[in-house]
């Protein structure tokens, strides 16, 4: 009796560690780290960790879905890569207008994609943090779920981390 009792314990605790596995092969985990928060310049980076290769899919209406295959490294399970953004405000001297660059780089493991830099005018009483903003908080996401991690001139940068 005691020995079978042992065997369904077991049997549950693998069935439990299975669902776990299964569960977590469904999430990769989000870091967002602000770099430089200035009225004149913000660089922001997000960190993506994922339990297996994944393709990351950026969209907007400047960025045009952009994205990068995230591989897993000789040896090791599971798989990291970054997405860094920068927006800084200017203007030119003689010129009335003020103007903002945008830029994204997202790289894991020698694969890239580069979105900018991209010059666009402004009127001169704009905002950076109006114009380029990153709302994404570091957490755990479902994979394959689409995302809105900031805005880019009013509209949605959204973000998809999934199957390749």
């Amino acid at each position: 009796m005691k020995r079978i009792t042992h065997i369904i314990v077991v049997g549950i605790a693998l069935v439990v560690a299975g669902c776990a596995t299964q569960k977590n092969s469904q999430v990769f985990h989000l870091s967002v780290e602000p770099v430089i928060t200035h009225s004149e310049l913000t660089v922001s980076l997000l960190k993506i960790h994922a339990p297996h290769e994944v393709f990351i899919h950026l969209d907007s209406e400047q960025i045009h879905g952009g994205g990068f295959l995230m591989v897993n490294v000789p040896g090791e399970t599971v798989t990291d890569g970054q997405i860094a953004f920068s927006a800084s405000r200017f203007a030119q001297e003689g010129d009335h207008s003020t103007y903002f660059q945008t830029f994204m780089r997202g790289e894991s493991h020698g694969n890239s994609v580069d979105a900018g830099p991209k010059l666009n005018p402004v009127p001169a009483a704009t905002a950076l943090d109006t114009y380029f903003s990153i709302s994404a908080t570091s957490g755990d996401y479902k994979l394959d779920t689409p995302m809105e991690i900031g805005r880019l001139d009013g509209k949605p940068i959204t973000l998809i981390v999934g199957k390749p």
